[in-house]
């Protein structure tokens, strides 16, 4: 008895470990459509959900006239009913060489040193033209299915925030409601704007949205498609009651032969905009989130007469829009540079959303050996879980201050003075033909440097977006640096090069010389 006590214990141990590790879906995989034309490709979708090492471990399949092959992975943002997660992504491009029912290879990955395989999968692939059964008695005849005047497409705009405060970022979205598409076909009118009265907007990049793949609206079960190239970052600018997203979208099924498509206009989402709460700080000018601030810069020693460069960072959890920098009462420190920065990234808190870095430079003209007493540099920002306003101060940095340097004067004597003239002419030439030397050798080298960069482009053959930006991540280039070169070739994929390189900003330019230096070490 005691024996088959254990047994029992032990069966039941390996049934609760056996489902949990079951219903713990880390991998899945994604193949759509399962029915195309011959000469068209399907796509196998394998996603891992988490930051662990993911890869593929086959590259190009071919088996029973099936061809499966490897294009590349990718990673995004999604949203899932408003909450956040990271997802890795690998695709794969599925075709054949005649038409027929198929069943798909076998293709395996490995997640966190775990290796996963597809399910069985069966896709059917017919001919180009595909007629149907009567097309002999009606030739023109078209495939429709009857539909309620209430079961008609819908395309809304959401937002994830119904209700929020002025200055305070949201996301917004749209998404079709449809019931009779098999496939549904969904892209923005591009000759009609979006409404966005009194909001700053732009749009998120590797950021999707996902919600339920059915729902009920309006009593009706309809299903769900994400207009996923379009998601909103939006910044209120005015408090009051607005509708955001009125614009109009064209719809229709792409798997129905011959099905006409339409033009729908958009349901706006209602938001209602709060007013900060009274008495705002004396420094206070619009920010909202959570903040740090701390100098980058500060000098050790400057003399009289001279400048010191003292260099300000503002970072945090919200965005930069209402981040400005403080004005001193002291004539002799004015700013003199500012930039800022805005990413969707993930929180300290482990969720997703806008995270804020904006530097400020100053200068402090040093007219006298003696300290002067500054204004402490103070920032305010509303904090929205607390509803309160914060404010941070940092006293000005002490650095040494040291006498006027000396310069030494030349001498007064008749005889030093004749000799001085003579070399006086030799130099004037000497420093005009230094000065030609040296734009010919910056313009040069600016020449070289651009052909370097038009070359490394041309060397990324087709390879565009997440494709490039996978490839230069392989190189060895930065996160950063590749999806900044990936989105500089997309936006100029039909202008020279050349003149893509010469309108660069001059970090922008190092940015790209150094990632050219970097394909060449590979190389």
């Amino acid at each position: 008895m005691r024996n088959s006590g254990k047994s029992k214990f032990f069966l039941l141990y390996f049934l609760i470990a056996f489902f949990s590790k079951l219903f713990s879906v880390e991998v899945e995989f994604f193949f759509h459509p399962n029915e195309f034309s011959l000469g068209e490709v399907a796509k196998l979708e394998v996603k891992a959900y988490g930051d662990k090492p993911f890869r593929t471990l086959q590259t190009n399949v071919k088996k029973n006239g099936v061809r499966v092959r490897y294009v590349g992975s990718g990673t995004e943002t999604q949203i899932i009913n408003f909450k956040v997660s990271k997802t890795q992504i690998i695709n794969f491009y599925v075709d054949t060489d005649r038409e027929g029912s198929f069943q798909l290879p076998e293709i395996s990955v490995q997640y966190d040193n775990q290796q996963y395989s597809s399910p069985s999968i069966s896709f059917k692939v017919s001919k180009k033209t595909k007629n149907s059964q009567n097309s002999f008695l009606n030739p023109f005849s078209l495939d429709f299915e009857e539909s309620s005047t209430d079961e008609n497409p819908e395309v809304t705009f959401h937002t994830n925030k119904s209700v929020f405060y002025k200055g305070e970022p949201i996301v917004g979205y749209f998404v079709l409601y449809y019931n009779h598409y098999r496939q549904p076909f969904l892209e923005r009118d591009p000759n009609q704007s979006i409404s966005f009265p009194f909001f700053l907007s732009e749009t998120l990049r590797q950021v999707t949205v996902q919600i339920e793949p059915e729902v009920i609206r309006n009593t009706i079960p309809r299903k769900t498609l994400v207009f996923s190239k379009e998601i909103y970052g939006l910044t209120a600018l005015k408090s009051g009651s607005f509708l955001l997203g009125k614009t109009k979208f064209i719809t229709g099924d792409s798997l129905r032969f011959n099905s006409l498509q339409e033009t729908i206009d958009t349901s706006p989402a209602k938001v209602t905009v709060l007013d900060l709460p009274n008495n705002p700080p004396k420094f206070f000018t619009g920010a909202i989130g959570k903040f740090k601030m701390y100098f980058l810069k500060i000098p050790n020693q400057v003399f009289v007469g001279e400048t010191a460069y003292i260099e300000l960072m503002i970072e945090g959890e919200g965005g930069y829009e209402g981040i400005t920098p403080m004005e001193f009462s002291n004539p002799n420190i004015k700013l003199i540079s500012q930039s800022k920065t805005k990413n969707f990234q993930q929180l300290e808190s482990g969720e997703y959303g806008f995270y804020s870095k904006v530097k400020f430079m100053y200068g402090y003209q040093i007219t006298k050996i003696s300290k002067e007493l500054n204004d402490p540099y103070q920032f305010s920002y509303f904090a929205i879980p607390e509803k309160k306003y914060n404010t941070l101060t940092l006293p000005f940095p002490n650095f040494q201050i040291l006498p006027k340097r000396s310069i030494n004067t030349a001498p007064n004597s008749k005889a030093q003075n004749l000799n001085l003239k003579l070399p006086v002419l030799f130099l004037v030439l000497l420093a005009v033909f230094g000065i030609l030397g040296y734009v010919g050798m910056k313009q040069y080298k600016f020449n070289l440097e651009t052909k370097s960069f038009v070359a490394m482009v041309e060397g990324f053959g087709k390879k565009r977006n997440y494709f490039l930006s996978e490839f230069l991540e392989k190189q060895g280039v930065s996160a950063t640096d590749s999806s900044w070169l990936s989105e500089l070739i997309s936006q100029n994929k039909d202008s020279n090069f050349s003149d893509v390189y010469k309108n660069l900003s001059k970090e922008d330019r190092a940015t790209a010389l150094n990632i050219s230096k970097q394909m060449k070490v590979k190389e």
